[in-house]
């Protein structure tokens, strides 16, 4: 697998994980109404976008599997945002947990920041157990917190620290 830079070849693949009820169901963002020019319109953005940073996880034929991100980077703090959707077809094979592993990197070795936080619906039990089962460390939770399809829901709260990260 590789961890690029996303591309506009990128754009079908993310409709895929955008428009699977399976996956979106679990974001407060209405993935479903994306367009694909929508999502170029994104991809084209983030390259110029110096507070996060977007990745797109690939097979060895460079087809995409998945994003992975850095989102409100504050250099100051030394702190980030981790984000992560993948195609469904991906699940299971490893593509999360080496993209998890390759952005955490450039977090930590790249970009200095002493941590990464992330947060997930509570009910969302593949991502909460993904997440404790990588190393992130539970912290909380922030009830009725997020307004997705139209009901509040519990949000989860995670980080790793450097030091954390280089124990793993």
């Amino acid at each position: 697998m590789i961890l690029r830079p996303l591309e506009i070849k990128d754009a079908d693949g993310m409709l895929s994980w955008m428009h699977d009820d399976t996956i979106n169901c679990f974001f407060a963002t209405d993935f479903k109404s994306f367009t694909r020019d929508k999502v170029l319109g994104f991809i084209k953005k983030s390259k110029d976008d110096n507070s996060c940073l977007h990745f797109a996880c690939a097979n060895e034929q460079d087809e995409y599997l998945g994003t992975v991100s850095l989102k409100n980077i504050d250099e100051t703090a030394k702190n980030a945002e981790y984000a992560i959707s993948f195609c469904k077809l991906a699940q299971g094979a490893g593509a999360a947990s080496f993209a998890s592993e390759e952005i955490l990197k450039i977090a930590f070795d790249e970009l200095k920041l002493e941590r990464v936080y992330l947060n997930v619906i509570t009910e969302n039990q593949r991502a909460n157990a993904f997440y404790k089962k990588f190393g992130f460390v539970y912290e909380g939770v922030f009830k009725n917190h997020i307004l997705v399809n139209g009901e509040l829901k519990d949000l989860n709260w995670y980080r790793l620290l450097k030091e954390e990260f280089q124990n793993l």
